[in-house]
């Protein structure tokens, strides 16, 4: 981390943390690619991977309506049907990081009330949490479903700042994308990234928060 910014979050009263979790928790990274890949292939359109590296962190609709051409916008909702069921079949192999559950284990017991906020449609993440018994760490899950505008709006953040009734100036944000850097500031709430987005680094060094190598460093943190 900056040291710092380490200074000014550890005088801070956290009460709430809320995490994203595709490339924070899991390693989807892969996962996600592959079933953006397939799901494109049925409609015979191909892309580059980086464009769908460089938007890792939005939804997986607001990905492709970006992606395409506007004269090829009438897929959009096949493409995200098809590509949700491609998921079921790239994230079979997909991991939690190191110290995930270590980490969450320790904020239960220390009190931290905890929420899973994340861009990814809410039937594709019960399955992921369901996979990894994860589920009964958070108080909440929201996921794009439940939100008008998911990251990098503000709107998922300040609805879980209401809900677990904690200010946002108490709520601490984890995740790995530029996306829930812009979010977390706008909703007015700190935030710590870990680096294990290596597709939109210099987008967040630019933003000049604190971040650590592993999601392992945030134990002690806390």
């Amino acid at each position: 981390m900056q040291k710092k910014s380490i200074e000014k979050l550890s005088i801070l009263q956290v009460r709430a943390i809320i995490f994203d979790l595709d490339g924070t928790l899991i390693d989807s990274y892969q996962a996600h690619v592959e079933s953006f890949l397939r799901a494109l292939s049925r409609f015979g359109l191909t892309i580059e991977n980086k464009e769908i590296h460089r938007r890792f962190g939005k939804p997986a609709k607001q990905i492709i309506k970006e992606i395409l051409p506007e004269n090829q916008h009438r897929h959009i909702d096949e493409i995200v049907r098809y590509k949700r069921l491609e998921f079921i079949e790239t994230s079979k192999n997909m991991q939690v990081f190191d110290g995930v559950e270590t980490l969450l284990k320790h904020l239960k017991d220390k009190g931290f009330r905890t929420c899973l906020a994340t861009s990814a449609d809410r039937p594709s993440v019960i399955r992921v949490l369901n996979k990894f018994d994860l589920e009964n760490y958070f108080d909440m899950v929201i996921s794009s479903n439940d939100v008008k505008e998911a990251k990098p709006n503000p709107e998922m953040f300040i609805q879980a700042s209401k809900r677990l009734e904690v200010e946002p100036k108490n709520c601490l944000v984890i995740g790995d994308s530029p996306f829930d850097v812009i979010a977390a500031k706008k909703a007015k709430m700190n935030v710590i990234i870990v680096d294990n987005n290596p597709f939109q680094k210099t987008e967040i060094l630019s933003h000049k928060v604190p971040i650590v190598s592993n999601i392992n460093q945030l134990t002690n943190f806390f």
